[in-house]
């Protein structure tokens, strides 16, 4: 079975929160240098030098460069070529997989405000993945402080949409404006969306981190419609964690019901415990576009996974909690315990659960767990292990969903009788995009005729009966160049 198939077949009584990428979605973004190329022509001399200034921009995003990016950083055309080739595609793939399964049921007319919106990034991920909102009459407004990546984003949401969005019949009628994200905080959202922002804000004043996602909770709820949304999507990264956690807190004081990921309102079970892991989601590049996937190798940046944190609330009474477990981790061996084990968030607090089959939840799975009286406990986590009936299915989602090669996979192989589990120990601060990997790149320059470097037409197919070989499994190259195995990194 494909990794997508696995992906698609959840335990028994477990609700998938990733959902695999649709072939619709997966063929618009395997022709989707067709539109960049449209949109953005690059002239001979970046195209070559475009892998190197990717290697650059995702130095700048990660918490080993102090400071982080500059302000306003993607006005820099270099910069932002960079991004639209690399993070801006990534982000599509990533956020395609998250939103089928949320609650965005923005009504016919609706308000939708994306702030710090970039190339439009989230609205382009919502046209492509949320079909059944595409016939809807949405006015949508994306603020952002580059009025260039404003301006790309709208041209290519055109090109992918297929009508003119700033045209007053339009389905979609967006309105893009230059400032900060508080500028796009007019009243009356049905819906408002922050991706990968918040951690940007984070470093950039004294005040405390947890003060100031506070202050920012209360202005996005500010600015909603009774029953309106806000869903905030950051890098999976303990920074972007920390962030999303400070406006929990925010949106449970002020009574707004916790739509996802949380099965209830209580403290994060990750505060309270004693592992060092934090709550995101990961999952396999399985499906992402083949150009992309050859020219992060290029870049040196090839990926294993994929990861982001996230959180759903909407301005309403919360609702009664259907209670359940939601698995907040890869998958991980225990030294007294056949088979593998997840971390489990839960009303009652951390569980360990554990798959003596080795079939265990994929990351982001919602299912029901009875936790019986007297279950042992864990001695790393102090938290209670409970035992998962054997899936009969027989399939492996983990692999599918990121948890057999998410975070622990980075765990040194321990000793004889020993945990193998690195607790997400390795986090760190990202900017609007997760951190990148440490390879170093593959010879040969801008990637061939699927990049940057190749002709307007269609990209180069795999033979017919061979598709190609996942990042994550095997060597992915450009045309008549050899790849390096891909080394595992943090996303």
């Amino acid at each position: 079975m494909s990794l997508d198939a696995a992906a698609a077949s959840a335990r028994p009584g477990a609700k998938r929160l990733l959902a695999p990428l649709a072939p619709d979605v997966r063929a618009r973004l395997e022709a989707y240098p067709e539109l960049l190329r449209k949109v953005l022509p690059l002239r001979p001399g970046l195209v070559r030098e475009l892998p190197k200034v990717v290697r650059e921009l995702s130095l700048s995003l990660t918490a080993e460069r102090e400071g982080g990016p500059r302000p306003g950083y993607l006005s820099d055309p270099k910069v932002l070529s960079a991004y639209l080739w690399y993070y801006l595609p990534w982000n599509l793939v990533r956020l395609s997989r998250l939103l089928p399964g949320l609650d965005l049921d923005i009504p016919d007319g609706g308000v939708v405000r994306d702030l710090g919106s970039g190339p439009l990034t989230f609205i382009q991920a919502l046209w492509l993945s949320r079909p059944d909102l595409r016939k809807r009459r949405l006015r949508i407004t994306c603020v952002d402080r580059s009025k260039r990546a404003l301006e790309l984003g709208l041209a290519l949401f055109g090109e992918l949409a297929g009508f003119d969005p700033t045209h007053p019949d339009a389905p979609w009628r967006i309105r893009v404006a230059r400032g900060e994200y508080w500028q796009g905080l007019t009243d009356g959202a049905d819906l408002v969306a922050m991706v990968n922002v918040a951690n940007e804000l984070a470093g950039k004043v004294r005040e405390p981190l947890d003060e100031r996602m506070e202050r920012v909770a209360a202005q996005l709820s500010e600015s909603l419609v009774p029953g309106g949304r806000v869903l905030v999507v950051e890098p999976g990264t303990r920074l972007g964690w920390r962030c999303l956690l400070g406006m929990r807190q925010a949106f449970v004081e002020m009574d707004m019901d916790i739509a996802a990921p949380c099965p209830h309102r209580e403290e994060c079970v990750l505060l309270a415990g004693r592992t060092r892991a934090w709550c995101h989601f990961t999952m396999p590049p399985a499906g992402a576009p083949r150009w992309l996937t050859a020219f992060s190798e290029q870049a040196g940046l090839g990926k294993e996974r994929l990861s982001l944190s996230f959180l759903l609330a909407r301005k309403a009474r919360p609702a009664p909690m259907a209670g359940g477990v939601r698995v907040v981790s890869g998958a991980f061996s225990l030294a007294d315990v056949p088979g593998s084990a997840v971390y489990g968030c839960s009303a009652a607090g951390l569980l360990v659960l554990c798959a003596p089959d080795r079939h265990p939840p994929a990351p982001g799975d919602l299912l029901a767990v009875d936790v019986p009286a007297g279950a042992p406990l864990d001695p790393k986590s102090g938290a209670p292990r409970v035992m998962l009936a054997p899936d009969p299915s027989g399939e492996r989602p983990a692999e599918s969903g990121g948890a057999a090669r998410g975070e622990h996979a980075q765990a040194r192989k321990p000793a004889s009788g020993q945990d193998r589990r690195s607790g997400s120990a390795q986090g760190g601060a990202g900017s609007r995009e997760e951190r990148g990997g440490k390879r170093r790149p593959r010879p040969g320059g801008a990637p061939g005729a699927s990049g940057p470097a190749g002709a307007s037409g269609p990209s180069r197919q795999a033979p017919a009966g061979k598709p190609s070989r996942p990042a994550s499994k095997g060597r992915s190259s450009g045309p008549g160049k050899p790849g390096r195995p891909s080394r595992s990194h943090r996303d």
